[in-house]
């Protein structure tokens, strides 16, 4: 089960103004993008296997005859993100909320540029159910939790023969999804990519900060062998 939470701070500081242009406001948005996989113990527990937090940020230019009123503004701000890999219920809340903020700000000092940072913390959380098969083991006849245990150094060698770079062209279909760990896109990215021996692809760092932790695909599960 996955729940995404949205936290987003605004503030913003003033432009110089300048009597030859009409006042321009600036809207920087910083993405901070988190992947929090909790698991539940056989005592009832939450432990959280490992969050991942990579940071992107996007710069608009908005007119001040963009920021007449909240709706039309609105508007204007949910096309802008629709270049930007949002889910729509995200994209209308941020439109929305920035569109109130930024007509304020433009109502208040009509004649002064701002410029408008949103830092957005936007968190995946997906909750793995328990399962006791393969995580108890009886000791004394006490059970007792087996801790998972990350990709052996030969396993992880073996892999990082298999990394490579997207093609700038765009590669085959098979790119065309997120990377499951940090959400992020894998088509045209300048990052390594890895492919698992299950056919699925991620992110290098991701992949291989995940399997320091736990030795499996995170979305098939399954095992990575030596």
């Amino acid at each position: 089960m996955a729940t995404m939470i949205v936290d987003v701070k605004l503030n913003s500081t003033s432009l110089l103004p300048n009597p030859m242009v009409s006042p321009i406001f600036l809207l920087e948005l910083r993405f901070h993008r988190y992947c929090r996989r909790l698991f539940r113990n056989l005592q009832g527990e939450l432990i959280e296997l490992r969050p991942v937090a990579p940071t992107s940020a996007f710069l608009f230019e908005i007119h001040s005859h963009d920021l007449v009123s909240e709706q039309p503004c609105k508007s204007h701000l949910y096309d802008l993100f629709s270049s930007i890999n949002l889910d729509e219920p995200v994209r209308d809340f941020l439109a929305y909320h920035i569109a109130c903020f930024l007509v304020l700000m433009a109502n208040e000092q009509p004649f002064l540029g701002r410029h408008v940072v949103l830092d957005t913390d936007m968190t995946l959380e997906y909750l793995i159910a328990g399962d006791p098969i393969g995580r108890t083991m009886i000791v004394d006849e006490e059970p007792r939790e087996v801790v998972p245990r990350g990709a052996s150094t030969s396993a992880l060698n073996k892999l990082k023969k298999q990394s490579f770079f997207a093609k700038k062209s765009g590669d085959s279909d098979e790119l065309s999804d997120d990377c499951v760990i940090c959400l992020e896109g894998l088509s045209g990215c300048r990052e390594a990519l890895t492919k698992m021996t299950c056919n699925h692809i991620f992110h290098e760092r991701c992949i291989f900060g995940w399997l320091e932790v736990q030795n499996s695909c995170p979305t098939c599960r399954r095992e990575l062998e030596d």
